[in-house]
């Protein structure tokens, strides 16, 4: 009898626990714990610095952030605003102009055609002469990404995130060799506060294993539908990451990124915690529900600044 009722309370036990992980996984509802998602001081094999600038910045400035009601401007303009308005976190778009220098803008086709009336063929890079002398809406000031390392010796509290648009091993290597290049020459202590984006798991070994960034960011627009939130989750786990970046415009990548969360909920090592930013987040309706409903970290954003995400936004300080 007595074996009976231990059976029993055994199989109650484990009754109980698959209907506690079922939950995480298929349950709609938002209420994650915020503390599960905010990353805390860890020391892992490939990685020895903690995240000071994801546990205290909320908003990333999507290319280098809006102004006037213009978005991908990257100019030197918008950046001053955005960080006139406490927005620390810079993302910012690489190009190269036809004597291979890296320039600030989202692709050539933009730059000709929208920022500017330059035109011509749209996926032909300016020369220097060009990129310099144009003025975006007429009036912005395009930025070299020397320029940018610049102000950054000058101001030295805010950082850049790359956007290098390369989901190969090959053209990553070629855009971060010449990147360093540029960086070494101005400061080479400026990396501390240069932060990659990678799209996939090959990209992190080769921007882990071939320079040395302090941290990368996983950003997962690019995979998320090729790939599933157990996966991703392993993939942080593994090789130390503790920022992830994903958009939940649709169905299927809310799952994906639910997911990720769900499965670092339910694991105790420490080692799996990290932050989520979600981009691209303009309204500011939509921005309070991920961050006080779905407890996600932050966002990226055009127009919603640091300073306006912590006085409107974010209810739970």
């Amino acid at each position: 009898m007595k074996n009976k009722q231990n059976q029993f309370l055994i199989i109650l036990a484990i009754f109980l626990a698959i209907c506690c992980v079922g939950y995480y996984f298929v349950s709609k509802s938002k209420q994650y714990p915020e503390a599960n998602l905010q990353a805390t001081p860890i020391v892992t094999d490939n990685q020895s610095t903690t995240l000071d600038w994801s546990r205290e910045y909320r908003v990333m400035a999507h290319a280098m952030g809006g102004i006037d009601n213009h978005d991908y401007t990257n100019s030197l303009e918008a950046f001053e605003y955005n960080y006139g308005q406490g927005t620390r976190l810079f993302e910012i778009d690489l190009e190269t102009t036809l004597e291979g220098d890296i320039c600030l803008a989202h692709t050539w086709e933009d730059f000709r055609t929208k920022l500017t009336n330059i035109g011509g063929d749209i996926k032909e890079p300016l020369s220097n002469e060009e990129f310099k002398n144009a003025k975006i809406y007429d009036k912005y000031t395009p930025l070299f990404f020397k320029e940018v390392l610049e102000i950054m010796q000058e101001k030295q509290d805010f950082y850049l995130i790359i956007d290098s648009k390369m989901f190969d091993v090959e053209g990553t290597r070629i855009v971060y060799d010449k990147l360093m290049e540029v960086v070494n020459e101005v400061d080479p202590e400026l990396i501390t506060r240069i932060i990659p984006q990678a799209y996939n798991p090959e990209i992190i070994d080769v921007l882990q294993q071939e320079y040395e960034f302090p941290e990368i960011i996983y950003t997962l627009y690019s995979i998320y539908d090729k790939s599933n939130g157990e996966e991703i989750y392993k993939t942080v786990k593994e090789k130390g990451i503790r920022v992830v970046v994903m958009h939940m415009d649709n169905d299927w990548a809310e799952k994906v990124i639910q997911g990720v969360v769900a499965y670092a909920i339910n694991d105790n090592d420490n080692r799996g915690q990290f932050n989520v930013y979600i981009h691209t987040v303009n309204d500011t309706d939509k921005a309070r529900e991920i961050v006080n409903d779905y407890h996600f970290f932050g966002i990226y954003s055009d127009f919603i600044t640091e300073n306006q995400f912590n006085k409107d936004i974010l209810i739970n300080k």
